[in-house]
């Protein structure tokens, strides 16, 4: 946490005005990941049990967030949460479409349960005392939703690296330009964005080298990936 972040006045019409927008960012982001993992499920039928309790676990925590927002008396912001998630989700269904599950699981396993690693680490130290136990809880829950990724992708390595590759290229630029829509939010609610980023960089290049790429060559891979964000 830096200096300049500090712990926020959680009924503060300012707080609840950004909290509507993030709640309903986890809210949609979750119940999103129900889906994916319920078509992940058809996808690899092998493993159709192990992503089905995958998928219930995310709906699940989609129900706790809306638990969350409730507590404070929000509303959470959902056309919004949709409409930003839209792209992410859209590039999720066009890989699930064409049969590419390594797509579809650097998108979800991945990119998504990154983020949300990241975004729940960073929330955790600023929470209400309501969602501080829930939103550690869920923290346990993805490390399991991204190990699944890793442990499926790395003994494939050398036939997925350059799909993981140039899927990121496609999808990380789209989820940092939702980060970017959030930051005055993220900010209200006692989140540094650039913190959050950094957290994220560093769970992610952790996950890619978790799956066979070299400490090089994942630093490399971010690197390409900020420069074409920034672009």
């Amino acid at each position: 946490m830096t200096d300049t972040i500090t712990s926020p006045d959680h009924s503060s019409a300012a707080y609840l005005d950004a909290y509507s927008r993030i709640n309903a960012m986890v809210i949609v982001g979750e119940g999103l990941a129900d889906r994916h993992f319920r078509l992940l499920a058809a996808a690899i039928p092998a493993d159709a049990k192990t992503l089905q309790v995958l998928a219930a676990m995310e709906g699940r925590h989609a129900r706790d967030f809306v638990g969350c927002g409730a507590n404070l008396g929000v509303k959470p912001d959902t056309p919004l949460a949709r409409s930003l998630f839209a792209p992410l989700h859209a590039l999720f269904l066009e890989a699930n479409r064409a049969g590419d599950r390594v797509a579809c699981l650097v998108i979800q396993c991945l990119i998504v349960e990154c983020f949300a690693v990241a975004a729940y680490r960073c929330y955790l130290p600023v929470a209400d005392v309501y969602a501080r136990p829930i939103t550690a809880e869920v923290l346990k829950d993805e490390a399991l939703h991204l190990s699944y990724g890793e442990d499926w992708l790395r003994p494939r390595f050398q036939q997925v690296a350059a799909g993981v590759v140039a899927c990121c290229q496609r999808a990380v630029p789209v989820a940092l330009s939702m980060l970017e829509r959030l930051k005055p939010d993220l900010e209200t609610i006692g989140i540094d964005p650039v913190e959050l980023v950094g957290e994220f960089m560093a769970c992610f290049q952790e996950s890619l080298q978790a799956i066979g790429f070299s400490p090089a060559r994942s630093r490399q891979v971010l690197t390409e990936l900020a420069v074409s964000a920034l672009a």
